[in-house]
């Protein structure tokens, strides 16, 4: 863990550590220029042609103003016109406007040269009388195209002025469809240096592209510029994305992952002597007790025999002795328990059994201890009573120990075992009127090596292994053990399914 953590250090130093720089390398652009200089001349020629065709039109309606339809005929002939005016130098004839096409949304104003109008009020747009009719006696002709007024062109001739309004975005739009046609030759050039490169129109819109132009803003724009739109050429230099290191926070992250990196084989160089030296020594406390064992068994024959020859007075001190050396041979063998579970060979033997029997037998054992100490002990069953298949050492350890905690912490209390065997399992209550066993304590109670320290009274002994012995072999069994709430004293239930003997 500690060498996965250094290499995350390591890793995370080096990303932060990287700066990456972005270098433009700058292209050859004689093709873009080429292309921007031929676009440029083909819109003067557009719009010279366009200028031409009005002044032709212009000309032909100032002859015209009476014949309307005629009129219309001429004006819709050229792209764009949406208006025609007939204005007049100090005549009392009415100014004359003729719409083309679809009114335009929102509505055009009317050119006039008069500032004063009577009837209904119109939009209007007031124009120079002298730059219209500079030369009454002659012809002469423009652009008008102001600030806040429509594109016009006028053609005047002597005391007639034709005003023609003009649809820009018409316009423009029809020199995007040329300019469309015309590029598909003309971008070659451009197209053989790769991109990205491009050609728009005013409004962002691609007419013809070469490469993937990037989101970022183009390093070179070259406008073409017209009276009714404008279109760029646009295109982006290559870019190089170069990476470089800040070396003190490359350095630091480095020597920390290191000696992250050091600690960890340190402490598991350290882990792996602690747990050679623990499996040491729970395999020394293994030996020991198994050497204990043979002589405690030989020391309880003995005592059986003894017992059978001594005279009477001697008989109740015998009886003490065999006490002290059961509870020190059952305190040898929950050594043995706890070290095999440690090691991991701890096992089961079943065999067919008689689980009440097997209680009786260790209630028998513990029946002199008690009544030394006091305790009043009853002992019950209910149910039936027929062979199955159990680990019945099992079930006599964990019965001695829920005996034992009861002969260390209620003295001069009653105290009583019950078992009920069903037909699909079979339960042990082993219950006491002693102090009880609080709320804050119960969690605890079957940890290893744990001991309510407040409840031990003098004289009364302990490895604190009973309780964390009994749980773990009834789970084993397929079974549970656990502390039922009851009013006074404490009370313990060992519940294991059974397997019937065949």
């Amino acid at each position: 863990m500690m060498l996965a953590l250094a290499f995350c250090i390591a890793a995370g130093g080096v990303l932060v550590a990287r700066r990456e720089t972005e270098v433009r390398r700058e292209r050859d652009r004689q093709a873009q220029h080429a292309l921007d200089s031929a676009m440029q001349a083909e819109a003067r020629k557009l719009e010279e042609l366009y200028e031409g065709h009005l002044r032709n039109t212009g000309s032909l309606l100032a002859q015209s103003m009476r014949d309307s339809e005629g009129a219309r005929r001429m004006a819709q002939n050229v792209e764009g016109v949406r208006r025609v005016s007939w204005l007049f130098w100090k005549s009392a004839s009415p100014e004359t406007h003729l719409s083309i096409g679809f009114p335009a949304d929102p509505p055009q104003p009317e050119p006039t040269i008069e500032r004063e109008h009577g009837g209904l009020p119109r939009l209007r747009v007031l124009l120079d009388s002298k730059r219209l009719f500079a030369d009454v006696g002659g012809q002469s002709s423009g652009w008008i195209d102001e600030p806040g007024k429509p594109l016009m062109f006028y053609v005047q001739v002597l005391a007639t002025a034709v005003v023609l309004t003009i649809e820009r975005s018409e316009v423009e739009a029809v020199m995007n469809g040329f300019f469309q046609t015309w590029l598909l030759q003309e971008f070659r050039a451009v197209e053989r240096l790769g991109g990205p490169d491009a050609v728009q129109d005013g409004h962002g819109k691609i007419l013809c592209s070469v490469g993937r132009p990037p989101a970022q803003r183009p390093d070179v724009i070259a406008p073409v510029i017209s009276r009714f739109g404008v279109w760029q050429i646009v295109s982006w230099d290559e870019r190089v994305m170069r990476a470089a290191y800040h070396t003190p926070t490359l350095a630091g992250a480095l020597s920390l992952a290191l000696l992250v990196a050091g600690c960890g084989i340190g402490m598991s160089a350290q882990q792996r002597r602690a747990a050679r030296l623990a499996q040491e020594r729970v395999s020394f406390v293994n030996r020991v007790s198994h050497e204990l064992r043979t002589p405690m068994t030989n020391i309880l024959l003995n005592l059986d025999v003894i017992a059978e020859s001594v005279p009477e007075s001697a008989v109740k001190r015998l009886g003490l002795v065999r006490e002290e050396a059961g509870r020190l041979s059952r305190l040898i063998e929950n050594v043995l328990t706890f070290s095999r579970q440690e090691q991991g060979s701890l096992k089961l033997n079943t065999c067919p059994c008689l689980p009440a029997e097997t209680v009786s037998g260790i209630v028998r054992q513990f029946e002199p201890a008690l009544l030394r100490r006091g305790i009043t002990l009853s002992h019950g069953h209910e149910g039936g009573d027929s062979e199955v298949v159990l680990d019945a050492d099992a079930l006599a350890q964990i019965t001695a120990n829920l005996l034992s905690n009861v002969e260390k912490y209620a003295p001069n209390a009653p105290a009583a075992v019950h078992t009920r065997q069903s037909e699909d399992s079979f339960t042990l209550t082993v219950s006491d009127g002693g102090p009880g066993i609080s709320a804050s304590e119960a969690g605890h109670i079957f940890e290893p090596f744990y001991r309510v320290d407040d409840r031990v009274q003098a004289g009364v002994s302990g490895a604190g292994l009973g309780l964390s012995i009994a749980q773990d072999l009834a789970q084993r069994m397929g079974g549970s053990l656990r502390l039922l709430p009851i009013e006074k004293g404490a009370c313990f239930e060992f519940r294991v399914p059974l397997e019937k003997h065949a």
